[in-house]
């Protein structure tokens, strides 16, 4: 007779309850040293990496952030897409997609997306894909965040994405609050950030609300094994796929840990580019204002200078016409011209 059982991560175990005691302590302790992510067929894996659909979900849930996204968003919210190849939108509910994927024997990375119809920036394009990331401990009774990072302008010039240790966001067992700019949909741990002129100076969390959470995390499986319809992850309308690797490397690791403990650091991006597209970007503008105040003055000068010589022909007409009568009486002026 054979009892399965399931252990926490998601691990399928057995052993065969008719064994002696002895051989079952020692089945026992082989069970412990199993790799972490082993796992029998009966648990499903659609994505093939070691770890249970199940503890997946459970890990996606349980870190979901409080998402606060703009009131007045040109895209609404984020949404949900058709299954297929090519990202087309199936409803604005509100969607946020997942990712888990192993880091370590004992660390797991968990992802969450917000996918959009469309980005309403400066320079506005359909579709637009964003992600805060976590980095997750699973070596002890409970799973526990050790690191947070937020996706902003991430791989551009205005790149100005952050990382946190999850102490300093209070969120070891539950996600943060992540802040969203409005049709730029950059991401934040803080509203501060978002509104200091960040993002080239261009982004705003003004009107925040918080998006309310009517489904589930739906899991998009990995970059070349796509769960839950979501083979659209690669499509080249979108860089979602470029967004799915790792952003906890040794490199961001070493920058968070090298801040004071309760402080959330930028970790890309040169601080030099983005002032000067703030800058270049304040300059356009003040070009623009001022093309727009040229041309309204043109515009009325025309209007004026139409207006005076019309009055100036006006006048001149009528002198003209006393000049005639006082000389020839009432005799006929020529016609004119």
């Amino acid at each position: 007779m054979r009892n399965s059982r399931s252990n926490s991560l998601g691990v399928q175990s057995s052993d065969m309850v008719a064994f002696p005691p002895r051989i079952l302590l020692i089945a026992t302790v082989l069970l412990g040293c199993t790799p972490l992510f082993a796992q029998s067929a009966a648990a499903t894996d659609s994505d093939h990496d070691g770890l249970s659909d199940d503890f997946e979900q459970s890990l996606l849930q349980k870190f979901q952030p409080k998402l606060m996204i703009s009131a007045s968003d040109c895209a609404g919210t984020p949404a949900r897409f058709k299954p297929g190849a090519s990202p087309e939108v199936e409803a604005k509910d509100g969607t946020i997609y997942g990712q888990v994927f192993p880091a370590s024997a004992d660390k797991v990375e968990v992802h969450y997306y917000t996918l959009w119809d469309r980005d309403c920036g400066r320079v506005p394009h359909a579709l637009d894909a964003e992600h805060v990331a976590a980095l997750i401990s699973i070596s002890g009774a409970e799973p526990k965040a050790l690191y947070w990072y937020a996706g902003a302008h991430e791989k551009t010039a205005c790149d100005i994405s952050s990382g946190a240790r999850a102490t300093a966001l209070d969120a070891e067992d539950h996600g943060p609050q992540v802040w969203s700019s409005a049709g730029k949909h950059a991401l934040y741990f803080t509203k501060v950030k978002c509104d200091s002129g960040s993002g080239c100076g261009a982004d705003s969390c003004a009107d925040n609300v918080e998006l309310a959470r009517e489904v589930n995390v739906v899991n998009i499986g990995e970059r070349h094994v796509p769960a839950n319809g979501s083979d659209w992850i690669a499509s080249p309308a979108w860089v979602l796929g470029d967004k799915m690797g790792s952003n906890f490397t040794p490199e961001m690791v070493k920058i968070v840990d090298a801040a004071p403990p309760g402080a959330v650091v930028t970790v890309a991006g040169r601080s030099t580019f983005r002032g000067t597209i703030a800058v270049s970007d304040t300059v356009l503008g003040s070009m623009n204002n001022s093309a727009q105040h040229t041309s309204d003055a043109l515009d009325n000068a025309d209007t004026h200078t139409s207006n005076s010589l019309q009055k100036a022909s006006d006048a001149t007409g009528r002198s003209l016409k006393r000049a005639w009568h006082a000389v020839f009486g009432n005799k006929p002026a020529p016609a004119e011209k």
